[in-house]
């Protein structure tokens, strides 16, 4: 996507702002001691003075009409209040996440490095491995947003960096009978106990849909969870017996049954890969096509977030206990699977 095709993609949305004086601008640039990116001057002057990017939009210069912040006016009011991030000069605070985490852009280089500042992160402050053309194009259709709510920013800088390599041995394979994927999968020590069958069941009600066969065996009989390639997959919430960290129904809740839906109903998210990249099975067919979330990719225009991987969750199982998934996978090359 060239600069002037983003421009006129911004320029399409709706409910922007009027744009910059030309004297505004010029002020802030002057209070923050160094030019704008081009880009961002350009979209300034040119398209709005702040309200583009994700969700409610960036901040703008002075005599902006944006009105979505309820601490700060425009970016030379937060540059005026707050200190430098590490000291590092021509950092601007440019949009605020909540939960004191912010995006900035790096002034010092016309092509605006985007930076992550998160007080509660170690570094507060990290590279997005982005530039502000890349985040601003990865903001259109919601994809940037979507990576924030289902990884962070540290996932998605750390999905920037994840090499696309497709390895050899990820396309269809003939599927291990269910009962020996059952077996095979016992076999591995230190799982949690298996679901009680009334999680699984209230789990099923919550999303809506049965589990897929095998999924629902695999829970039942071996184990809640903890099995599967990554860091394994996502168990059903138990009440009866310790389950630390998140399970399918929260995942749910969060990223399905939420106002904005980010995934078809159905749609069971089973496996963070980390990186912003998730596995998920479609429960509306037995087999349980598997597909995958993976919304800002490297390139030059944001893609569709969520893509089939044309295998069936015992393919992807069998994939797994093959070795398919073992050391050395990037968790990239599934969006080409």
């Amino acid at each position: 996507m060239t600069e002037d095709e983003l421009i006129a993609a911004i320029r399409a949305e709706p409910g922007l702002p009027p744009p910059a004086t030309p004297a505004a601008v010029k002020a802030a640039e002057e209070a923050i001691g160094h030019p704008l990116p081009p880009l961002l001057r350009r979209l300034y002057l040119e398209v709005a003075n702040g309200g583009f990017g994700p969700r409610e939009g960036v901040l703008g210069v002075s005599g902006s009409a944006y009105e979505h912040h309820d601490e700060w006016a425009d970016i030379v009011d937060v540059h005026a209040t707050l200190e430098r991030p590490e000291g590092r000069p021509g950092m601007v605070w440019l949009f605020d996440w909540g939960c004191a985490t912010w995006s900035l852009v790096d002034c010092t280089d016309p092509a605006g490095p985007m930076w992550a500042w998160d007080p509660g992160g170690e570094p507060s402050l990290s590279p997005q491995n982005m530039t502000l053309a890349e985040w601003l194009a990865a903001s259109l259709g919601g994809n940037l947003e979507s990576a924030y709510e289902t990884g962070g920013l540290t996932a998605v800088a750390a999905r920037r960096l994840l090499p696309d390599d497709v390895p050899r041995d990820l396309g269809p394979r003939r599927p291990l009978p269910d009962d020996e994927i059952v077996a095979r999968v016992r076999e591995i020590t230190a799982l949690p106990p298996p679901a009680p069958a009334t999680a699984v069941a209230e789990a099923e009600e919550a999303i809506g849909h049965p589990l897929p066969p095998l999924l629902r065996r695999l829970y039942l009989e071996v184990a809640n969870g903890g099995f599967g390639p990554g860091g394994g997959l996502l168990g059903v919430p138990d009440a009866s017996g310790p389950r630390p960290g998140t399970d399918i129904v929260e995942c749910h809740e969060l990223f399905t049954a939420a106002p904005r839906q980010l995934v078809p109903d159905g749609m069971v998210w089973l496996c963070d890969w980390g990186s912003t990249i998730w596995s998920l099975a479609d429960c509306r067919d037995p087999a349980g096509p598997m597909w995958v979330w993976d919304p800002v990719a490297p390139g030059e225009a944001p893609g569709a977030p969520l893509l089939p991987q044309h295998l069936s969750f015992a393919e992807w199982l069998t994939a797994w206990l093959e070795g398919a998934y073992g050391e050395g996978f990037s968790p990239a090359a599934l969006r080409r699977g």
